[in-house]
This record gives structure tokens, sequence and C-alpha cells, in this order.
């Protein structure tokens, strides 16, 4: 009896750690799938030139809005009673010659990359997407 008792707790400790594990990987890809949806949406919003001298991060910029789930691009996202933050980071390549393979520089073919980072509430599991934005 004993020995049963001590492989059924070792296998126990299996299960909840294997269990730990599943909902780990669930989190991350919720915030994956969330980034990635994010990116198409932003992927398909038109966008106009910046000024001379404004930051290429200024496109994913929305001052009027307070609420961050309100934004455009939104900051912050409900999704199944959690709520996930999201991040921006734009750049654009001006010098071709730092592009391997090159011809012309993100700037010349007015693209802009950005990466987007959504992190779930517990601010541990990140998940990103990173694709180009195209400005008219």
């Amino acid at each position: 009896m004993v020995l049963i008792t001590l492989i059924l707790l070792s296998f126990s400790q299996l299960f909840i750690q294997s269990s730990k594990t599943a909902v780990i990987n669930n989190e991350k890809i919720v915030t994956i799938n969330l980034a990635d949806a994010i990116l198409a949406k932003v992927q398909a919003k038109s966008y106009t030139k910046l000024p001379t001298g404004a930051a290429v991060q200024d496109y994913f910029k929305d001052s009027t809005k307070t609420n961050k789930k309100l934004m455009d691009p939104p900051q912050e996202i409900d999704l199944n009673g959690k709520t996930y933050s999201i991040s921006y980071q734009a750049s654009q390549e001006t010098d071709k010659s730092k592009l391997k393979y090159a011809n012309f520089s993100e700037s010349e073919l007015d693209l802009v990359k950005v990466v987007i980072t959504v992190t779930s509430p517990n601010g541990k599991t990140k998940g990103s997407s990173e694709g180009y934005v195209s400005i008219e």
C-alpha cells in the first residue's frame, strides 16, 4: 500500500506540472494570436506621411483619447475577462547600405517596420508579431 501511494504521489506531481505548463502555453498562444490580429488591423489601416522630423513611432500614438482601450491603435484589449496590454515599436531604416540584399531603403519604399508585443495580465507572458506597414 505504501509503495502504491509513493508511485501515485510521484505521478500526481507530474500531472500538476504538466497542467501548469499547459496553462502557460495557452496564455502564450493567446498573446501571439492577439499580436497577429492587431498587426493585421494595423496593416489594413491607411497611413499618411508624417511631417519632416516626426518620429516613425508617432504612427502608433494616439493622444486624442485617454482610455487605452479606445485609442487607435489600442494600448489595451479585453479578452476572456482579462486585460492585455499592447505595445508598438516602430522603426524605419533610411540607409539601404545597412540592409542586407536590399536595393532600396525602407523609407524609399514608404515602409515602416512595426513590432507589436502583447503582454498578459500577469506581466510574465508576452507574445509578439512583426511586419511592415505601408505609408501612402
